[in-house]
Order: C-alpha cells, then structure tokens, then sequence
C-alpha cells in the first residue's frame, strides 16, 4: 500500500476521531455499593416506614419525569425549604413552586431516577435522606445531583420538609468548561462500529474536573495497519466555542470546530499528515439513542482532492456482566 493510500485513510479515521470527541458525562460513577442501590437505613422508622420512604421516592421521580408540577408540590410541605448548592435559601411551597416551574419545560421527556444511600430515622415521624437524582435528557444528556432531604410524617403521608443540594467531592468539582461540554455527555463510555467493512472501537471518558474530554480509538482494517487515535476536546474560553485537538499513531494531527444542531452537531475539521499533506471534512455526529449514534463525513478532502461522503453507524459496546 502506497504511503499517499495510507494517510488518506488515515485522514478518514482522523475525523472518526473527532466524533468521539464530543462525548461528555454526567456525573461520575458512584461506589459500587450506591450503583448497586445498596442504600443502608438507621434508626427507629421500622420496615413499614422505609418501605413508604422509598415509594415515595419513586413517586417522586416519576413526577418530575412526567414534569407534572401539581404531584412534584404534593410532596413538599407547605413550610418547606430547599436550599441549593450555592446557599441560597427558598422558604415555602409557593415559592419552590416557582422554581420548579422554570426548570419543568427542559424535564419534558426526561429520564429520572433517585439513588438512596441512606435512611436515618430520627424520630419514626422524622427521616434524614441521603442521595441522587439521576437524569438523562431526550438529547442523551446526563446530570446526577446529590442531596439530603428531611422528611416528616403528616397523618398517612411523607412530606419534604427541607432539601440541601450537597457540594461534590473536590476531585469532582466541575471546570468552568464542564457547563459547556455537558450538552456532549452522551457519548461518554464504550462503542463499536456496526458495520462488517472496517473494525472501530472507541473509548470516551472525562478529564479531571471535567476540563477536557479524552477519547482513544483504534481502528483495524483489512490490508492496513492498525492505527491508534487521541483526542481532546475543550472550551476555547478566548474564541467562545467548542474546539479540539487531534493525535494519531502515524504522527498526523487535526483540530475541529464544534456546533450543535438540535441533536446533530457539526464539526469543521482540518488535519496535517505525516508527510506535510493536508486534510479536512465537515462531520455531522448524530445522536440516535442511548446505544447509538451515526457519523457521517461530507465535503471531505486530501490536499484539495475530494473524496467520497462517509457514514458509520457505532452502538454502545455490553457491559460484561
């Protein structure tokens, strides 16, 4: 295979790369004892009280999924208070209501599921809770958020007297970054092609604090050798955009310019080759699901010779049970 042949691909699978790039989490993972719901419970509250604890968790959750305002307040207290993680204090119903009712529109469609870690009964009509609530967007996003809650027995019912929204450990504090890269956290985890023409595995993960998105992908294919391909991908603070930057196994590398189309984004990518030649294409990343996405390269040139439109389907690779 010429060398000319060989970087053109290579080109190809450089643009592949910046894809991967776009992946960006929601929070990391918890313990393993919390991902299994392995949550411990204290006190007095009994078995009968737990049990109610936890339904009504998942009462909960299932109103702020359905973004039904009227269920979400039926659980709050009327002199109940939420105070967020920045301190700031909103006392009674009326006014966490107000809250709620600016953020509903962006739950529509949403995902939601609530972690307990612990239970403390401090009175059997008073319970401290720790936990998360998870959420996955229609986009794919995800957002976890951790808390304490105080509830209390009314009559026949659990009511949320007070809410903290609790701080992250420190090696979890998120980059100034981190709220403009969240929109890519979908793609964060494991992936392979789906397709018989070429073998691609890609692996998206967070940075510390969430600064920069880290992607390593290889790609195998009949007649080449395997070729390898880092990439990272940050807030460009001074420009006010998405950008990345682009590393592979030949010595080539890229950049790319990232905008977001409803669930599509665009990239304007360019690359230099080993040889000096030099690259580009236009990639539209289009999130599918959960489990899948499709990429496809337009506008796709080497040293201003166009090639073909490209399009690979990749799904979220099993976890190994």
């Amino acid at each position: 295979m010429s060398l000319r042949k060989r970087l053109t691909g290579g080109i190809v699978v450089l643009a592949l790369a910046m894809a991967a790039l776009l992946a960006l989490s929601g929070r990391p993972v918890p313990n393993r004892a919390e991902a299994a719901g392995q949550a411990g419970s204290e006190g007095k509250g009994g078995s009968t009280g737990e049990a109610e604890i936890r339904k009504a968790n998942s009462d909960y959750a299932a109103a702020m999924a359905a973004a039904d305002l009227d269920r979400i307040m039926a659980f709050w207290a009327p002199d109940a208070d939420y105070v967020d993680e920045a301190g700031k204090q909103t006392q009674g119903n009326d006014k966490i209501a107000e809250l709620f009712r600016k953020s509903l529109p962006d739950m529509k469609g949403s995902k939601v599921s609530i972690r307990i870690h612990s239970l403390k009964f401090l009175r059997p009509e008073i319970c401290l809770e720790d936990g998360t609530v998870d959420r996955t967007a229609p986009t794919g996003v995800k957002e976890s958020n951790r808390f304490s809650i105080v509830w209390t027995r009314t009559a026949d019912k659990w009511l949320i007297s007070s809410v903290r929204d609790l701080p992250t450990e420190v090696s979890d504090l998120p980059s100034v970054a981190a709220a403009y890269l969240n929109d890519l956290s979908w793609l964060v985890g494991e992936w392979v092609d789906d397709s018989a023409k070429a073998d691609v595995t890609i692996k998206v993960s967070w940075a510390t604090n969430k600064a920069f998105l880290l992607m390593d992908y290889a790609l195998k294919r009949e007649g080449m050798d395997p070729l390898e391909v880092s990439v990272r991908i940050g807030w460009d603070a001074r420009q006010a955009r998405i950008r990345s930057w682009v590393f592979d196994s030949t010595g080539g590398y890229g950049e790319g310019y990232w905008h977001k189309d409803g669930k599509r984004w665009l990239v304007v990518t360019a690359g230099v080759l080993p040889d000096g030649g030099t690259g580009g294409a236009t990639n539209i990343y289009e999130f599918v699901d959960e489990h899948t996405f499709v990429w496809r390269a337009t506008e796709r040139d080497v040293d201003g010779q166009p090639l073909a439109d490209a399009e690979v389907k990749f799904v979220r690779k099993a976890a190994k049970k």
